[in-house]
C-alpha cells in the first residue's frame, strides 16, 4: 500500500536531516514533494528524492513565504500536506539572550507557521481535506534553562495547532504538533563537539531519554502517519515522539 499516493507535500527546513528524512519518505509513500529551505547551498546538496521541487524560502518573511508557494504550486500542485518543520535554537538565558535573537527564535519558529499556514490552507480548503503537520519539540513541554526561547516557541507551536485544529476540523483540515525528542543529526553532533565536556553533556542527554536517542527517519515515520489518511481522526494533538523523555 502507498500510503501517500495522490498527495502533494509541502516541508520547510527541508535541507536539514529531519526535513530531508520526511521528504524522502513522504515520496517514498507516492506524494509529489515540494522542499523550502533558507539555506540554498545546502537545499541544492540536500539527499532528496528525484522530483523534488527544491525551492529557496526563508520562512518568516512574508514575500518569501508567497513567491515559494506559487513555484510550490506550480512545480508540484496544490499542497494537501504542509509540515512546518523549519526552526531554530538560539541558547542563552533569559538575562544573556539579545532581543534580536528572542525576536528571530520566535520569527522562524512561529511566525512562519502563520505565514506558511494562511498560503496553503485555500487550496486544502479547495481539495475538502488537508493535514498541517508543525514540527514542535519536547522542549515544548521541558523547561530546558538555556533555552528559554526555543522552549517558548516550541510551546507556542504547540497551542497555535489546537487553535488552528479546532478553527479547520469543519473543512476536514487536521492540525497536529509534532514533538521530537533529541535527535541524533548532524546538528546535534555539532551541538555536542562544542561543548567543555563532549561525553559527558551526550551521556547526560542520552540518559534523558529512556529509549536513547531518535533518528531522522523515526520522525519521518510519525510525520506519515500524520500526513496519511489512516490518522484521519486525529488533530489538536501534541504528538510526541521522545523516547520516553517527557514519562520520567
Amino acid at each position: 500500500m502507498v500510503r501517500l499516493a495522490g498527495h502533494v507535500a509541502v516541508v520547510t527546513g527541508g535541507a536539514g536531516a529531519i526535513g530531508a528524512a520526511i521528504a524522502r519518505a513522504f515520496a517514498a509513500e507516492g506524494a509529489a514533494v515540494a522542499v523550502l529551505d533558507q539555506d540554498a547551498a545546502a537545499l541544492a546538496a540536500a539527499d532528496l528524492p528525484p522530483g523534488t521541487a527544491r525551492i529557496p524560502c526563508d520562512v518568516s518573511d512574508a514575500e518569501s513565504v508567497d513567491r515559494a508557494v506559487v513555484s510550490a504550486r506550480a512545480a508540484v500542485g496544490p499542497a494537501s500536506v504542509l509540515v512546518n518543520n523549519a526552526g531554530i535554537s538560539i541558547t542563552g538565558g533569559v538575562e544573556e539572550m539579545d532581543e534580536a535573537d528572542w525576536d528571530r527564535t520566535f520569527a522562524v519558529n512561529v511566525k512562519s507557521v502563520f505565514l506558511m499556514s494562511r498560503r496553503i490552507l485555500p487550496d486544502m480548503r479547495a481539495r475538502g481535506a488537508g493535514s498541517i503537520i508543525n514540527v514542535a519539540s519536547e522542549s515544548a513541554f521541558i523547561g530546558f534553562a538555556m533555552h528559554p526561547a526555543y522552549c517558548a516557541s516550541k510551546a507556542a507551536m504547540v497551542q497555535l495547532s489546537r487553535s488552528m485544529a479546532n478553527r479547520y476540523a469543519p473543512d476536514r483540515i487536521r492540525v497536529n504538533a509534532l514533538c521530537p525528542g533529541t535527535i541524533d543529526t548532524p546538528l546535534y553532533r555539532r551541538f555536542i563537539a562544542q561543548q567543555a565536556d563532549p561525553e559527558g553533556v551526550h551521556a547526560s542527554v542520552v540518559a534523558m531519554h529512556p529509549l536513547g536517542l531518535g533518528t531522522a527517519k523515526d520522525i519521518a515515520h510519525a510525520a506519515v502517519y500524520l500526513a496519511a489518511d489512516e490518522s484521519r481522526y486525529a488533530t489538536g494533538a501534541a504528538f510526541l515522539v521522545d523516547g520516553g523523555a517527557t514519562a520520567v
